[in-house]
């Protein structure tokens, strides 16, 4: 798997500024016009600046990247992102993540049960306006601040794959198809999109679009749940 922190010899910490900087830097040495070779090194610092400089395209490269490196990966390291938190550091934790911005849904769960469940802009104006501040306060209340809660925060991605799944199971496979697709747009690294599409083309009967699928899923994902499935798959269709 590609690293695109050592293409543009950045840290995996860098910052959106450290990551313009050194695109700048290297798309002008290495420009086909300027470099005068066949503009592969030029089309890989592009990639990994797309990815890189998105963020939400970096967080789903970032997991497949640490999930390679560390020889494993599950369908569920592409899911919201999930906090424990004692009751006392609620506020404080909720004005953190509307501050972020770039989520669409937030789940507060208390011993498994779902307490409160609100989409991220309707949290951002019930936050502006002050709003937020009576339900958490009740939550506080009734369960104490000791009590420790879990907060699922959920990106545009993460909202969307889920919409797919539900046209998916439902047979509505044109409309999964299309999501699948859009989510890959912008975001190539969200891996399970990726194999569900593969699996979607098993169903319809095109096995070359789902072995390609199927090998572009093992190509960044070959450990772990997600390179077994997608190697089983891949070999069953083989033996057709």
């Amino acid at each position: 798997m590609e690293n695109f922190y050592h293409i543009l010899n950045i840290p995996e910490n860098a910052g959106k500024e450290e990551i313009r900087n050194a695109f700048r830097k290297l798309a002008r040495q290495y420009h086909p016009d300027i470099s005068g070779d066949d503009g592969e090194k030029f089309r890989q610092i592009n990639r990994a600046y797309k990815v890189l400089y998105d963020p939400e395209a970096r967080r789903d490269y970032d997991r497949t990247l640490k999930n390679f490196q560390n020889r494993g990966s599950e369908f569920r390291d592409y899911g919201g992102e999930i906090y424990s938190i004692q009751g006392k550091h609620l506020k404080k934790m909720l004005k953190e993540i509307i501050s972020h911005g770039d989520y669409t849904d937030l789940i507060i769960r208390y011993k498994g049960k779902t307490l409160f469940e609100i989409s991220f802009p309707m949290l951002a104006a019930l936050s502006l306006i002050g709003l937020l501040k009576a339900p958490v306060a009740f939550l506080l209340f009734q369960l104490g601040m000791t009590a420790f809660f879990e907060i699922e925060v959920r990106n545009r991605i993460v909202s969307m794959y889920k919409e797919a799944i539900r046209f998916h199971s439902d047979g509505k496979i044109i409309e999964a198809e299309y999501i699948y697709k859009k989510i890959l747009k912008k975001s190539g690294y969200f891996i399970p999109a990726l194999f569900n599409l593969g699996l979607l083309y098993r169903q319809r009967g095109e096995n070359k679009k789902a072995l390609h699928c199927f090998q572009q899923v093992l190509k960044t994902a070959p450990f772990g749940e997600i390179g077994e499935v997608a190697r089983r798959n891949l070999n069953e269709l083989r033996g057709f």
